[in-house]
């Protein structure tokens, strides 16, 4: 991944050294996940998978208490239990702790194809705004700021502020 995000940044410069050769070099940057949690459709998507995964926490504290509570009974009383009963008990246990793993994943895969389909919309219309002030603004190039990949940029160059205005506008 670092060698693909180093040859990415390579090729930005190269890009914009030759540009630059023949044009004046415009670079913005936008913080994409603000953009989108500034809206308010994006508080909407945000409000909606908070939810969504609330529901499907609460159920496994639950589950999760349930165990617990089988796990503590099964100690207590351990040592008046066979051996039969005492491992049928076990498997029982590690059978509900299977299943609460298996619901954790679950759970998980359903929460991010949630997240996929609700913020699709709304980063298709991201970068069609994106592209639309970068035509208008004569941008360049149009960078996404994030802590991994942006070492520096002049404050003057962040435009995440046009675009949520420009996204509310649609």
């Amino acid at each position: 991944m670092k060698i693909l995000i180093g040859l990415f940044v390579t090729a930005m410069f190269i890009l914009v050294h030759e540009a630059s050769a023949s044009a004046e070099v415009k670079i913005g940057i936008v913080d994409l996940p603000a953009a989108i949690q500034a809206t308010k459709e994006g508080k909407k998507i945000k409000k909606e998978l908070e939810s969504e995964y609330n529901k499907k926490k609460a159920d496994l504290e639950k589950r999760a208490k349930d165990i617990s509570i089988m796990q503590t009974d099964l100690d207590k009383k351990s040592l008046v239990l066979t051996d039969e009963a005492r491992l049928k008990k076990q498997q029982e246990i590690d059978g509900e702790k299977t299943k609460y793993m298996e619901l954790r994943e679950k759970n998980l895969q359903e929460l991010s194809k949630k997240d996929r389909e609700l913020s699709q919309p709304m980063i298709k219309k991201l970068n069609d705004v994106i592209g639309e002030i970068a035509k208008k603004e004569g941008y360049t190039v149009i960078l996404h700021k994030s802590e991994q990949n942006l070492v520096w940029a002049a404050k003057e160059t962040d435009i995440t502020d046009a675009v949520i205005k420009a996204l509310e506008k649609k």
